[in-house]
């Protein structure tokens, strides 16, 4: 059953993002990620005799980890007791916790990959598939579909019924890793390719390109790399000589879509202009292609200026519940907990002892990755958490299941075949007990 739940999560949140993530029992606050992390807390897949918690709590390279997110779990509940303190709204500052809690998706991913280490390749081409198709047909029609998921609470943005593809660029990074042959799997590359494209988010472009760089460097792989960026950017050359445009995806931007209004969009932070007009105006003088980038790097400097008041806010923030969108005219008194930047939001919420514990959390994460790199041969986790983590500089991938749960859950699965080989050194009498022996020689032998 958990290996079907944990292929379900992660091709449904990578797929449906924000719609996925809203399925449950809206008006109770139930929805699939607390739910699934509450029946895998509570009754969770075991490994041999033993649950899995019990397995990863006492396995001996997992105990760095347990330590920084004890730190970092015990971290947030005090924030939380802070921001109650501070006459914050208690269920707010407690929803504001799921920044700590849902880094627990991990430890799934991570029994999944000691247990189907094989698997994850063939989840991201299918992955690959859903999102090439889907991404098309959504650009030239579902966008435009007004229909929205029913119970949603009016604080919220609606809900589309059809979700905004958001992971192109995990689409593309799974076939550079995993495809072998190109010329079978070229079409894949130029559908995600003019569905990345085409949804105009600039930080998925910058993602792909230093997640695509960081895996070339790892393996000395230049020339894939070279293979796969052409298909894109011979799509994109095409498009910039023959200058065809179509009409953007919804809500995406007001000009047509064509490559030289993403060059446009491209160089449009270059030219932005942070002046005391556009504060006050809440950057509705600024030019559209200009103006998410003013309106957040505004936002994230009263962040940055408010954490710097005192001693308290500089070591402790402003606490779970505080309203981050206070601390600028055009956002006051709007329901927008997020500044799409998890730095700022550990500052802000959380001060430097937060972003302290959340970089220490991070490097564990990316010590488990390394360690599965030298012994699978897999350089996936580390590249996928390059990208996810220069995502999160300018989307809300820690505070939001639809970004929380796929890094967590694909990083998780990325180093479960690290375990296996310490298992059989450590504790061979264990691993055999667990079944992990002849999963340990198959990865080495691959």
């Amino acid at each position: 059953m958990w290996k079907w739940i944990t292929c379900l999560l992660l091709v449904g949140y990578l797929s449906l993002s924000r719609t996925f993530a809203y399925l449950g029992f809206p008006p109770w606050k139930l929805f699939i990620g607390e739910l699934a992390l509450a029946a895998f807390l509570f009754s969770g897949p075991r490994l041999g005799r033993r649950s899995w918690f019990a397995v990863a709590w006492s396995h001996p390279p997992l105990r760095q980890f347990w330590t920084w997110y004890g730190f970092f779990l015990a971290y947030g509940l005090i924030q939380v007791l802070y921001g109650i303190y501070e006459g914050h709204p208690p269920l707010t500052a407690l929803r504001d916790l799921a920044f700590h809690y849902y880094p627990l998706f991990f430890l799934l991913g991570l029994w999944a990959g000691v247990k189907y280490p094989f698997l994850l390749p063939r989840l991201l081409r299918g992955f690959a598939w859903f999102n090439g198709v889907y991404g098309v047909l959504y650009i030239l029609f579902f966008s435009r579909v007004p229909w929205f998921l029913p119970g949603v609470s009016d604080e919220v943005a609606a809900v589309p019924l059809f979700a905004e593809p958001l992971y192109s660029f995990i689409a593309l990074l799974g076939l550079l890793v995993y495809e072998k042959n190109f010329q079978q799997s070229w079409y894949l590359l130029l559908l995600n390719g003019f569905v990345m494209l085409g949804m105009q988010f600039r930080t998925e472009w910058l993602a792909f390109i230093l997640g695509a760089v960081t895996w070339g460097i790892l393996n000395h792989k230049g020339k894939r790399i070279v293979q796969v960026g052409s298909v894109p950017a011979s799509l994109f050359m095409l498009l910039y000589v023959t200058n065809i445009t179509i009409p953007s995806p919804q809500g995406r931007a007001e000009a047509d879509f064509s490559a030289r209004q993403l060059v446009d969009r491209a160089v449009a932070p270059f030219r932005a202009d942070l002046s005391n007009e556009d504060v006050a105006s809440g950057v509705r003088n600024v030019d559209s292609q200009e103006a998410t980038f003013v309106f957040r790097t505004v936002w994230w400097l009263a962040i940055w200026d408010s954490s710097r008041e005192n001693l308290r806010t500089s070591l402790l923030g402003h606490g779970y519940g505080y309203p981050l969108g206070d601390l600028v005219p055009y956002l006051e008194g709007e329901f927008i907990r997020t500044p799409h930047n998890a730095f700022f939001y550990a500052l802000g919420y959380t001060g430097w002892i937060g972003v302290v514990c959340f970089a220490l959390f991070e490097l564990q994460i990316v010590r488990l990755l390394w360690r599965s790199k030298g012994i699978a041969g897999d350089a996936f986790g580390v590249t996928v958490w390059v990208a996810m983590m220069v995502l999160a500089m300018f989307f809300p991938m820690g505070e939001t299941p639809y970004g929380a749960i796929p890094f967590f859950l694909m990083t998780g699965w990325a180093a479960g075949p690290g375990l296996l080989e310490k298992s059989k050194r450590a504790n061979a009498p264990l691993a055999n007990s667990l079944g992990l022996l002849p999963l340990a020689s198959t990865v080495r032998a691959s």
